[in-house]
């Protein structure tokens, strides 16, 4: 009941012009300490509708991150501490913490520029992307990958600064909910254009750099202006339902762990690998690129780990014994400015083992030698409602690390 209450709710602020608000809804990070409490906590998507299900634990050790409507609160405790489930409240009220986030960017002029002391908005990013092909028109690109659903353009840069370079291609923004992403592959867009260190010069002209901040523009633009816990893209898919998570859509062992079936589902994978026209646009753009392409670096917000392919084995795989080398090496150059400690290696090793990833497909169809994503802050304390004062921190703590990645990587022979 609650949940149809949801939609008519999101169907009546689309119609409106209101957005969703999460007055008193409740943050939980919760930790397992068996199996039993694993099973519970992965199959709280199926017995919640009421909840919002950010991350699920793989493991005794790992967490869940949950967020409880203020009517489910009481009964939503009351099933944890019956079976004895260690959990935080970390936040109250959730309505709260985004409202900080919206306010940080008012009575702001950012034509022409863009700041990294807030959250982005994807019509900012895109103007500026003009504006920096206008100054820099000798080394930067507006490239178009494709369309949305709801005919967004999928819109990036290319930086090069000399031809016939081997391509890393940059993404972010799979998920609508996660603003950080876009805004961190933002400041690595201008990090190689303005950035005059010799490190980022050097990584500027060895490689040509083709970097998308929002995949997901329909969901991206849904969580702004209606439902600001959107996951999902926008196509309409069973019934009612709308929305496929796109980060599970890629054909690499599509559907085979970690993934839902069912549409309402917020880690719903669709009808098949590449059923959605964003993934099947970059994709093609990947394809184009494919001859020279050297890496893929995909970033989602959160978790603080550095995922290497692939999702579906604990077997390591094509270079993983080189690549987990090299990530452990730049996510300990990315501690070093603030002390962000992160897990590396594969999904089943330190995440949710979820298949389907773009990662996972680059690595298996092309086998270019680097091939990562990062989970950006945090551990679940904040989520997807990060305060502002840490998407700096993160911008910088994370371009170091890429820069490492790059200079370690070329240091093992991998590039």
């Amino acid at each position: 009941m609650l949940l149809k209450l949801l939609i008519i709710c999101v169907i009546s602020a689309i119609s409106t012009g209101e957005k969703i608000r999460y007055d008193n809804f409740s943050l939980y990070k919760i930790h397992p300490q068996n199996e039993k409490h694993l099973k519970f906590l992965n199959e709280l998507p199926k017995n919640g509708d009421d909840l919002h299900i950010w991350k699920l634990p793989t493991t005794i050790g790992d967490y869940a991150s949950v967020v409880s409507s203020p009517e489910k609160k009481d009964s939503f405790e009351h099933s944890l501490r019956k079976r004895s489930i260690n959990y935080e409240v970390m936040l109250e009220n959730i309505q709260q913490a985004f409202d900080d986030q919206i306010m940080s960017r008012k009575r702001r002029d950012t034509r022409n520029q863009l700041f990294w002391t807030n959250y982005q908005t994807m019509e900012d990013i895109y103007e500026w992307f003009h504006y920096l092909a206008e100054q820099h028109s000798d080394i930067v690109t507006v490239i178009q990958a494709g369309q949305s659903f709801e005919g967004r353009n999928i819109t990036g840069v290319k930086i090069s600064r000399q031809s016939g370079r081997r391509a890393i291609l940059v993404e972010g923004g799979q998920v609508g909910a996660d603003w950080l992403s876009p805004t961190v592959v933002t400041y690595i867009v201008d990090q190689l254009v303005r950035g005059a260190e010799p490190e980022i010069l050097e990584a500027a002209e060895e490689f040509e750099w083709h970097i998308f901040p929002i995949l997901n523009p329909d969901g991206h633009e849904f969580s702004q202006n209606a439902d600001r816990l959107w996951l999902k893209n926008r196509r309409p898919t069973v019934g009612n339902s709308i929305g496929v998570d796109i980060t599970k859509n890629w054909n690499s062992h599509w559907g085979v762990r970690g993934v839902s079936f069912v549409a309402t589902d917020s880690n719903y994978a669709g009808l098949g690998p590449f059923s959605e026209v964003e993934t099947r646009a970059i994709s093609n753009y990947l394809d184009s690129v494919a001859g020279n392409l050297a890496g893929l670096l995909s970033f989602r917000s959160f978790g603080q780990r550095l995922i290497l392919p692939f999702a579906h084995t604990l077997s390591h795989m094509y270079n993983y014994n080189e690549t987990v080398i090299i990530g452990r090496r730049a996510m300990g150059s990315l501690a070093g400015r603030y002390n962000t400690q992160y897990l590396v290696g594969n999904s089943l090793e330190v995440h949710d083992g979820a298949t389907g990833s773009i990662a996972d497909w680059v690595k298996h169809r092309f086998n270019s030698p680097l091939v990562a994503t990062y989970l950006l802050r945090d551990t679940g304390t904040w989520g997807y409602t990060l305060p502002v004062n840490q998407v700096l921190p993160s911008c910088e703590e994370t371009f170091d690390s890429v820069m490492a990645l790059v200079r370690e990587a070329k240091f093992v022979g991998v590039l």
